[in-house]
């Protein structure tokens, strides 16, 4: 298999301009404060995309609309927490027309950041990748720090106070019906995720245990 991310890549310039203008609006908006959708998580998504899309053989011009959206999919989170995707979309049009980006592309663009709304039900390969490196932390030893991030970020946005017990519960459930859509999703990270959903259930019985 080629691992070469840079094949039939040319010389333009919108992917790095594109990184630095996310960047720059996720810094300068509330994103910069979230625990959890944070501007680190955006810039793991976008490596994340990479290193699935390597494995999918996706390269190029083909990777390049998924890497757009894997910049722009929580954009929207500077306006609104529920439903921020569509927001995210809009962000992304409105950006990719002004550079005279391809409609066929934008439509890539929209679709797979779209698609990382959860229940996540991708229909492309493009949106496929995404997904899976969306939720690539499942997968991953510091899953369940992370976690806490996110227990933290719904206690600000939707005043959600959970017991242990009651968080492990609701995460074991999001575990066990996740599914990965990628090879190496499938495979490397569902390992991991399995492990991590032993460890939550540890976790959960010890409180259950003591309540």
């Amino acid at each position: 298999m080629a691992f070469n991310f840079f094949k039939n890549i040319g010389s333009s310039s919108l992917l790095p301009d594109t990184y630095d203008y996310c960047i720059k609006f996720l810094e300068n908006s509330r994103c910069k404060t979230l625990p959890f959708h944070s501007v680190e998580h955006t810039i793991e998504v976008y490596t994340y995309t990479k290193t699935i899309a390597q494995y999918e053989e996706v390269f190029g011009a083909n990777l390049e609309p998924i890497l757009i959206a894997a910049l722009f999919h929580d954009t929207g989170m500077a306006e609104t927490y529920v439903d921020h995707e569509e927001q995210s979309v809009e962000y992304a049009v409105k950006y990719l027309k002004d550079l005279d980006y391809p409609k066929d592309k934008i439509k890539i663009v929209k679709n797979c950041i779209m698609a990382t709304k959860l229940p996540q039900n991708p229909k492309t390969q493009a949106e496929k990748i995404i997904c899976d490196a969306d939720l690539y932390h499942l997968g991953i030893e510091s899953y369940i720090f992370r976690n806490e991030r996110l227990r933290a970020e719904w206690k600000t946005f939707f005043n959600k106070d959970y017991s242990d017990e009651e968080w492990y519960s609701i995460n074991m459930e999001f575990l066990k019906n996740q599914k990965y859509h990628t090879w190496f999703g499938k495979t490397v990270l569902n390992n991991r995720k399995d492990l991590n959903y032993v460890l939550l259930k540890e976790r959960h019985e010890k409180y259950k245990f003591e309540l």
